[in-house]
């Protein structure tokens, strides 16, 4: 057998993302802000001791460190333009300098590699004018190590300089944070990045259509780094005729014809074009979290249409996928969105735990069809019919039984109230339409309404009235009137009645018959009479001789 041939290796293939990293602060894009103000600095001479760059993942935190890491050691600096061409810039951007540290806070973030850290500060740099310390993801380092850095990163040796990157700023320690120069990195514009992939294939000396950059600048979803790998992948599936369809079929997404219509289907009210939608969209592949992810981003681009309009800067689409957005938008209500957006989401929730994907975007889906038979809760009150007010009972309790508002059979006709009564509201008055008030209590409270049909109103001060109950009564149905649900029907019948907000403060009628309360006292002790002389008792004690009844000697 001939001996197998030996192949030389080849050159090692350098990603995109980091073959076209920016040089100089005029290519970081996206971060103007942020380059303005650093430049600024170098040219002044007043460059911070630490900075803490904080935003999303890929939009240039680190080659910002980088830049401001060349452009402090550069030979012909400090410049708000390095050389890109001595020796400390070329070992910067290779990331082989040795006075220029960058540390992964999630592998070295104990309290011994602050330590550490710490003692190294106190040494002079080799070879450059400053020591600098790029902390990536510094959100990861412990609070221990975070206490142990505070002192230096306060009053650092003129030396040295400190650059944290972080993607959570929330979770950095006020200590830290007020000890840098803060800046906030944005998420990038789908223009941007499309201008900057468009340099990246002039330097590849490939071409792509608009339509498919845009694809891949919305996949990226703002961070440059992720849409340069997206490119960088989408080259190594297909290097000419490039297709937006090609993208979305790399990434496990649905085609953009598909998404609208099934959305299509949803506005519709159509489930059976739903499913049917849905289920072809499944066929090509698609995984159902990623199509989740792409449906929740187009309901909430339509939301944004339809509130803000198509002119906002919320909104990050080209034109042409823009004019689809607005004719979608229009065909649903803000809060029929709400309601999809809602759904989705909760969906997407689901499907971490959910053994079959697919039935839940069904019932999802389906239920989001059938939106249209819903009714909000202003119409449903709108087309309700008016009724008396129903006593508002405590939540622990049930209402008793005979405060249950009578049942009428379906067949007897609801007659139109009386209007309110108009003119002045005078003692006579208020008797003269008690019988109304009597009336509309009854249907709802039995109790309340026989009691105020037994007394009469006595009088009126403001808008408090006074009514009486008859002696006969006791302090217990005065009691009764005044319990909050029965209080309350009282009070809404009096606004019916006489259209004014009217209290009522319950007592009983002086003078009179006795209450019955002391009719019972007095009946309980009966007046004293002579048993010796009753014929009952001499009998019992004639026909037992000897015996003694209690009371009589």
């Amino acid at each position: 057998m001939a001996p197998m041939a030996k192949h030389e290796p080849e050159a090692a293939y350098t990603v995109l993302a980091r073959r076209y990293r920016p040089v100089g602060f005029e290519e970081v894009v996206g971060q103007e802000h942020v380059s303005t103000t650093l430049r600024n600095a170098i040219r002044e001479g007043r460059v911070g001791h630490a900075y803490l760059f904080a935003g999303p993942r890929g939009v240039g935190k680190t080659t910002t460190a980088r830049l401001l890491a060349k452009a402090l050691n550069c030979e012909k600096g400090p410049t708000e333009k390095p050389c890109n061409a001595c020796e400390s810039c070329l070992r910067i951007q290779q990331g082989t300098d040795t006075d220029v540290f960058e540390i992964d806070a999630a592998s070295n973030g104990s309290v011994d590699d602050a330590r550490e850290l710490r003692q190294g500060v106190a040494y002079a740099p080799l070879r450059s004018r400053f020591k600098i310390y790029i902390i990536d993801e510094a959100h990861m380092l412990s609070k221990e190590a975070f206490n142990a850095l505070l002192k230096t990163l306060e009053e650092p040796p003129p030396h040295v300089k400190f650059i944290f990157a972080t993607t959570l700023i929330h979770k950095l320690p006020d200590t830290i944070v007020s000890r840098c120069q803060t800046f906030d990195f944005r998420r990038i514009t789908s223009s941007d990045i499309v201008k900057r992939l468009k340099q990246v294939l002039d330097g590849e000396s490939l071409k792509a259509d608009n339509a498919v950059l845009e694809a891949v600048a919305r996949a990226a979803g703002g961070s440059m780094r992720d849409a340069e790998s997206i490119l960088d992948q989408l080259l190594a599936f297909k290097r000419k005729d490039l297709r937006p369809d090609d993208v979305t079929a790399l990434l496990g997404a649905a085609a953009g014809g598909r998404v609208d219509a099934l959305v299509g289907s949803v506005q519709k009210g159509d489930a059976g074009g739903v499913l049917s939608a849905l289920d072809a969209i499944f066929q090509s592949g698609v995984d159902a979290t990623a199509f989740t992810d792409q449906l929740i981003d187009h309901l909430r681009t339509l939301l944004a249409v339809k509130a803000c309009g198509r002119g906002s800067s919320v909104i990050d689409l080209p034109d042409a996928l823009l004019d689809a957005a607005d004719r979608q938008a229009s065909g649903f209500t803000l809060e029929a969105l709400l309601y999809h957006l809602q759904l989705m989401l909760e969906a997407r929730q689901r499907l971490k735990d959910a053994s079959n994907p697919r039935v839940v975007l069904d019932v999802t889906l389906v239920k989001m069809s059938r939106a249209s038979d819903l009714v909000s809760l202003q119409e449903a009150l709108r087309l309700a019919p008016p009724g008396p007010a129903a006593p508002v009972a405590p939540r622990h309790a049930a209402a008793p039984v005979e405060d249950r508002p009578p049942v009428r059979p379906e067949s007897e006709e609801i007659a139109e109230p009386p209007p309110p009564h108009t003119g002045e509201l005078t003692v006579p008055a208020l008797a003269g339409a008690w019988h109304r008030v009597v009336a509309e209590v009854k249907q709802t409270s039995p109790i309340p309404g026989a009691l105020l049909e037994a007394g009469k109103p006595t009088k009126l001060a403001g808008d408090e009235i006074e009514f009486s109950l008859p002696r006969t009564f006791g302090k217990f149905n005065v009691d009764q009137l005044d319990i909050p649900r029965h209080r309350q029907v009282i009070e809404a019948a009096l606004h019916r009645v006489f259209g004014r907000r009217l209290g009522i403060h319950a007592t009983l009628q002086r003078g009179g018959p006795e209450p019955e309360s002391a009719m019972f006292a007095k009946s309980a002790a009966p007046p004293e009479r002579d048993l010796a002389s009753d014929p009952g008792v001499r009998r019992v004690l004639d026909a037992f001789p000897g015996s003694k009844i209690v009371g009589i000697e």
